[in-house]
């Protein structure tokens, strides 16, 4: 079962690649432009101060996102207790044991089959 901290970590993680991929093609278009741009005048003070801006604004982006995180993840603590190391051990184990009792008559069959088979070449 998926944990509300598992939820939060999620959407955080996919505002982050939001942030990049608007980060990216930003930069590409802002390139576009400026490469236009460029045919007719010098401007590379312009397109300093413009990629200074616009790394600032994707760095302030993230630290939002960061920010939001670390406040959501405090306020999921209060109503979601952390799954301890114990309590995951005993899950994983729990879906192990699970695994093998599902898979138990189907190793039973298949050593009985094996079991015919040999006593077939036998011919008992």
């Amino acid at each position: 079962m998926r944990t509300v901290k598992s939820y939060q970590e999620q959407v955080q993680d996919v505002v982050e690649k939001v942030i990049a991929t608007v980060e990216e093609q930003y930069k590409e278009l802002a390139a576009t432009t400026f490469t236009y741009v460029e045919k007719v005048t010098n401007v590379d003070t312009v397109k300093a101060k413009h990629d200074e801006v616009a790394d600032l604004a994707c760095t302030k982006a993230r630290e939002v996102n960061k920010l939001i995180g670390e406040k959501a993840g405090e306020l999921i603590l209060k109503f979601e207790k952390p799954e301890t190391k114990v309590e995951k051990a005993k899950a994983t184990a729990k879906k192990a044991t699970t695994t093998a009792k599902k898979a138990e008559p189907l190793l039973r069959k298949k050593q009985r089959l094996q079991k015919l088979k040999r006593l077939k070449l036998l011919k008992i």
